[in-house]
């Protein structure tokens, strides 16, 4: 009867522990899913202009230079995880402006000065050296020029999409109301 018991006991053993272990390792279709380490060179990334479709409205300053976008993960057209790579030139500068996501910059080289707000204000602009880092919430007014050539990472939520704050009209003076609407 006990050599009955131990030979029972093995076996619901050795059929829980297959079970563990067949959850655990990887079919072939979960494989074929799994993430994939993405490592880039950065002498192949290919810059090219913002596009379009990340761009709406007006921006409110002149700009002169250039500013050029590389992807480096994801899509940034789309919903999920994006990582671009930016250059400008000296001077380059983003109006004001939001995105609907959160956006996070890490300045690579040069120096990135921002600014918070609807309005310019170069006065108020702080400057970010090589290495700095910002993570700006979703909404969030903000302004930047690039000081010196700039290389800048941008990672966040996609899609990536750079509101431009439009000029508000000049507030029109609020009527008086007549001594007859008053009841004087």
């Amino acid at each position: 009867m006990r050599k009955l018991d131990l030979a029972a006991a093995v076996l619901i053993i050795l059929v829980s522990s297959s079970a563990c272990l067949a959850q655990q390792s990887p079919t072939k279709s979960s494989a074929a899913s799994r993430p994939k380490a993405i490592m880039v060179d950065p002498s192949s990334l290919k810059y090219g202009p913002l596009p379009s479709w990340a761009v709406s409205g007006t921006p409110s300053v002149e700009n002169t230079g250039t500013f050029e976008v590389a992807v480096l993960a994801g899509n940034p057209s789309k919903s999920g995880f994006y990582v671009v790579r930016a250059r400008c030139t000296d001077g380059y500068k983003i109006a004001p402006h939001w995105h609907p996501t959160a956006e996070n910059v890490t300045v690579m080289q040069g120096q990135l000065s921002v600014g918070m707000g609807s309005k310019w204000d170069s006065g108020a602009m702080k400057a970010m050296p090589t290495g700095a880092f910002a993570s700006m919430p979703a909404g969030m007014r903000h302004y930047v020029q690039c000081n010196g050539d700039t290389v800048l990472q941008i990672d966040g939520q996609g899609p990536l999409k750079l509101e431009f704050v439009s000029a508000m009209p000049p507030a029109r003076p609020m009527k008086r109301a007549s001594a007859r609407a008053s009841g004087q």
